[in-house]
């Protein structure tokens, strides 16, 4: 029997798209991602960040969903589940 797939929760998904109010400073975002306390998030943003400016999507295992952010002058601009 498969196991089924995660669902985020609006207040989940509220909270990744709040993590970039601000501007905040890459580390100060993966910071409140990690906050969020959903060990698939934080799995998720775990690695090497870094570069002036970017944009990432990033599949999270074990769901439908994916964490997208992006950063400009080493300042996250927005963020938000998929």
């Amino acid at each position: 029997m498969k196991t089924p797939l995660v669902r985020f929760s609006q207040k989940t998904r509220n909270a990744v798209a709040a993590a970039s109010d601000h501007g905040p400073s890459i580390g100060t975002w993966l910071e409140r991602i990690t906050a969020i306390g959903d060990p698939l998030l934080s799995e998720a943003v775990e690695g090497i960040w870094c570069g002036r400016e970017g944009r990432v999507t990033i599949d999270i295992p074990g769901s439908r969903s994916m964490l997208c952010m992006g950063w400009y002058e080493k300042r996250v601009e927005w963020s938000y589940l998929s």
